[in-house]
């Protein structure tokens, strides 16, 4: 039966879709090999429905709006192995909507990994030439496939996290702050750092305001895995800001409220990295952990980077989130297989 209930931390309606909370699971092998006091895990990779991953907070939320506006369909876009659209097809599959992923084509057309995984779940799925996630072109497309569903008497609901969508994402993880002060309270205690993967940074938007709505001490370190830092870091205090506005929050997120390590980039977006690789393999051996090269696996590698020059100490107490994705290594076989004969 499917629930509604008023979040506590930001006041929205919020679906209950998600199997939360997710645990917070000690890495001490993991922990040793990285050389830092102390280590765990917000396994956001297990909080539920089509593989879990970090977006389910965010679409908790999200489509409780969705719901609220009628709507039939949901049109969204993002990259060919994205795990923000493999979630968004899952939860319109759960909840008996249509589903539309206008996919970026650079990063991939076959059908393996996430996109093999969309296709399952029952999404319609159309490819972009557009590159840039914030190019007011992918905007515009976005529209006209919405336009095209109202003209056969469907009601789309745009969901776009680099636009319309990206203060409600926001409000989703600051919610998520909220859980993983209280499982850190609960558990090994409030950490020095934590660290969070960036695509969008939306995930990163709401864990830096909701730690500054709630007076938390950790540092946060966001890892990059798309855009420079700078740009980065501006998109996040003017997403955070949009939310902090809505929800009518006296507290404004700063460029100085969070860091963000934007060496662990690598070949670009989409693609793994030597550094993602091994960081995926050494998660797998410390701890039997799967992480992916593109997110988590440079997020691991972002920690490692952060290590050395000194964002972590080897004194600190850190909390890396597993922010899901580990469909997409499947899709870089290849790559393991190249990095092993090299």
């Amino acid at each position: 039966m499917l629930q509604i209930v008023r979040d506590p931390t930001t006041g929205l309606d919020r679906l209950v879709l998600s199997r939360l909370p997710t645990p917070l699971d000690p890495a001490p092998k993991l922990a040793s090999a990285l050389g830092v006091a102390q280590l765990s895990v917000k396994r956001e990779d297990l909080s539920g429905y089509a593989l879990g991953g970090n977006k389910l907070r965010q679409l908790d939320f999200i489509l409780a709006e969705a719901l609220a506006a009628g709507a039939d369909i949901l049109v969204t876009t993002a990259g060919s192995q994205s795990n923000f659209c493999r979630s968004l097809a899952g939860a319109a599959a759960k909840l008996g909507l249509g589903c539309h992923l206008h996919l970026r084509a650079a990063t991939g057309t076959a059908l393996v990994g996430n996109l093999l995984l969309d296709e399952i779940l029952g999404a319609a799925i159309t490819f972009t030439q557009v590159t840039d996630p914030w190019d007011p072109q992918i905007t515009q497309e976005l529209a006209e496939i919405a336009d095209n569903y109202e003209r056969q008497g469907r009601k789309p609901f745009i969901v776009q996290l680099t636009g319309v969508s990206a203060a409600t994402a926001v409000a989703g993880w600051m919610s998520g702050a909220a859980e993983l002060l209280r499982d850190a309270e609960a558990g090994p205690g409030i950490p020095d750092v934590v660290i969070s993967v960036c695509g969008s940074g939306l995930s990163l938007a709401g864990l830096a305001l909701g730690f500054k709505h709630l007076s938390c001490p950790a540092r946060l370190v966001g890892i990059s895995a798309q855009q420079p830092a700078a740009r980065l870091k501006a998109w996040i205090v003017t997403a955070a800001d949009e939310a902090a506005t809505r929800l009518g929050l006296s507290c404004r997120l700063t460029a100085e409220d969070f860091d963000i390590v934007d060496s662990e980039i690598g070949p670009g977006y989409g693609k793994p990295s030597a550094a993602s690789l091994s960081a995926v393999r050494l998660a797998g051996r410390t701890e039997g952990l799967l992480l992916d090269p593109i997110y988590t696996g440079k997020g691991l590698a972002g920690l490692q980077a952060a290590l050395r020059a000194g964002l972590v100490r080897p004194e600190h107490s850190v909390i890396f989130v597993h922010s899901g994705g580990t469909p997409g290594l499947f899709a870089h076989a290849e790559a393991f297989g190249a990095d092993r004969a090299a």
